[in-house]
């Protein structure tokens, strides 16, 4: 399986979790990234984890305790451990770059346009 038809899995899977949970692990994410961007190497980035903890701060911000933004996050990544691979084995890329071509809705010169079929 590929690792970006998985990581869009992952993608969709969260775009349809509840609103509050969408909110809270997305917030959750990117501050994991920036910290991610910031450190120089793996232990950095885990003791930047520690000492600015995303979930401390994500339960500041939506005051929240932090063991349930811990337990609501762990939840998640289970559902998605459970769930991602099967949605991404269900996703099919199909390319219409030629039919948009010519029906005139895209250049010839843009990247290859595809569609995302999930099959049932």
């Amino acid at each position: 399986m590929s690792e970006a038809r998985e990581q869009f899995a992952r993608t969709l899977y969260i775009q349809n979790l509840p609103k509050s949970d969408q909110i809270l692990y997305k917030y959750i994410d990117q501050i994991e990234a920036e910290l991610e961007d910031l450190a120089l190497t793996k232990n950095h980035y885990l003791q930047l984890l520690r000492r600015q903890s995303p979930i401390k701060q994500a339960a500041k911000h939506f005051n929240m305790s932090e063991k349930m933004v811990y337990e609501t996050v762990q939840r998640i990544e289970a559902k998605i451990a459970d769930e991602v691979t099967e949605l991404s084995e269900r996703l099919e890329l199909v390319e219409f770059t030629d039919v948009l071509i010519l029906n005139g809705l895209c250049d010839a010169k843009e990247e290859k346009k595809y569609f995302v079929l999930n099959r049932f």
